[in-house]
Parts: structure tokens; C-alpha cells; sequence
């Protein structure tokens, strides 16, 4: 039986290393090679990330929005989308308190915008019942890409719409909720130039009186952004806010 040594292996281990450097060296510029034919090879930018397409249930769009580019992305440059996830009622109108947000790309920039602009969805509600899991996106690309700015602009802002800053989930009337009773509340109120909401009253409450109470004490603790008209805060009068109280599915 034959024992190899370290003495043994000097004869063939000088060339033997020449030979695994060679290999290595060959496989390095392979490499680079084939990062600079390809680069999109080595990103894994989350902004090159596809949004989904849109899960509407069957329902049809009746009022599609816009959404309102927030300012900060926009001056640096930052094109993106959010999916956001909410249920219908039988009258097309997206329940507020349903909307969740699913997905963003990148995140921290655009769902305040998107949440503000679902909420002003419509849609053609054939079956006449709650339809949930409606999945919707948002997209957020700027016209000029060559105008990207890291600064945020000198200029005024002319107009801004009023963005909320708190959504509040109103709970159910003590008793109720074992009635198995659904119902929603429109309210109507001010919201100050520092965005503050006052003179709340109700507009609107099916079925009558139940939930009227909570609505009220959720429209007070709302917070938004105040409405901006030649880069001056201004009080909105008249605003519409709907509550919704649905039994867990």
C-alpha cells in the first residue's frame, strides 16, 4: 500500500497551483464580462419591480381618480405604485375602513395619496351585495424624467387637495354587534387651515340613529392636511366623510 506524503506531492504541486490559478483567473473576467454585456443582470432595484395587474372582482370602474403625486417624491424624482385591497358596498362605493395596503414600491412614498384617492372610486356594482378582496394599483410616473430634482423647488405650491393623516376605525355601539346590525354614517364638517375638523354634523346614517353617536366622536379625532390655495393653508368647509360598521365575514 502506497502512502503520499508531503514530500511526495512536491513534484506535481507547483504546476498543479499554476493551473487553479489560471481556472480562476478565466472565471473572474468571464464574470465581468458578462456584467457589463448585461447590466441590468446585477440590479435589484425594488423601482424595476412590476406592479400587479388590477382584481376588480367583476366589477366595473364607473369613476376612475387620479391621485394626487405627492410633492416629496416628485422633487426627487421617485415614480412607483401601490396596491391597495378593499371591499365595495352594493352601491359601488369603496368602504373606508376596508382599505388595506398590500404592496409598494418603493415604500413610504405614495400610500397616503393612494388610500385618498380609493376612497373617491366608483364602481358598476351588478350583483347587489358587498363584494371584498377588490385589489386596485395605483401608478406614480413622472412626465419628465430628465427633470428630477434631489431640492425641493422654490416655487409655491398653487393648490394641494387635503390629505388624511389619521383614519379612525369606529367601534361598535355597546349590544349592537350581537344584533347583527350593518350600517354606515355620512358626516359632514369643517376642517381647519390647521387641518383640525370641526361643526360636525350628520348627513346621512342607515339604519337611522344606530350608529350616529360613534360617528361623530371618530370625526372629531380625524387629522388632516390642511388644503393648500397659492401656498396658504385654507379652511374646507362641507367635507364628506363615510363610516362603515361590517360584521366579520
Amino acid at each position: 500500500m502506497s502512502i503520499f506524503t508531503i514530500q511526495n506531492c512536491d513534484a506535481f504541486k507547483r504546476p498543479l497551483t499554476l493551473g487553479l490559478l489560471a481556472v480562476v483567473l478565466l472565471s473572474l473576467v468571464a464574470c465581468e464580462t458578462s456584467e457589463l454585456n448585461n447590466p441590468t443582470a446585477r440590479s435589484d432595484s425594488a423601482f424595476e419591480v412590476e406592479p400587479p395587474p388590477n382584481f376588480t372582482r367583476g366589477l366595473l370602474a364607473r369613476r376612475t381618480v387620479e391621485p394626487l403625486y405627492p410633492l416629496r417624491a416628485k422633487n426627487l424624482g421617485i415614480e412607483g405604485w401601490v396596491m391597495l385591497r378593499f371591499s365595495v358596498d352594493e352601491n359601488g362605493a369603496v368602504i373606508n375602513n376596508t382599505i388595506q395596503t398590500i404592496e409598494e414600491q418603493p415604500a413610504g412614498y405614495f400610500r397616503t395619496a393612494s388610500i385618498t384617492a380609493a376612497r373617491r372610486l366608483r364602481f358598476e356594482n351588478t350583483r347587489g351585495e358587498t363584494v371584498e378582496d377588490v385589489r386596485y394599483v395605483f401608478r406614480y410616473e413622472l412626465e419628465e424624467s430628465n427633470q428630477f430634482r434631489v431640492e425641493p423647488p422654490s416655487v409655491d405650491i398653487q393648490f394641494r387637495e387635503l390629505l388624511p393623516l389619521r383614519l379612525i376605525t369606529p367601534d361598535y355601539p355597546p349590544g349592537v354587534e350581537r344584533q347583527g346590525i350593518e350600517g354606515y354614517v355620512i358626516v359632514r364638517f369643517t376642517v381647519t387651515d390647521r387641518g383640525v375638523v370641526q361643526d360636525i354634523v350628520i348627513d346621512e346614517s342607515e339604519p337611522p340613529g344606530i350608529f350616529d353617536n360613534e360617528a361623530i366622536a371618530a370625526a372629531a379625532r380625524l387629522r388632516f392636511d390642511p388644503r393648500i390655495v397659492a401656498d396658504v393653508p385654507v379652511q374646507v368647509e362641507d367635507v364628506l366623510f363615510r363610516f362603515d360598521w361590517r360584521l366579520p365575514r
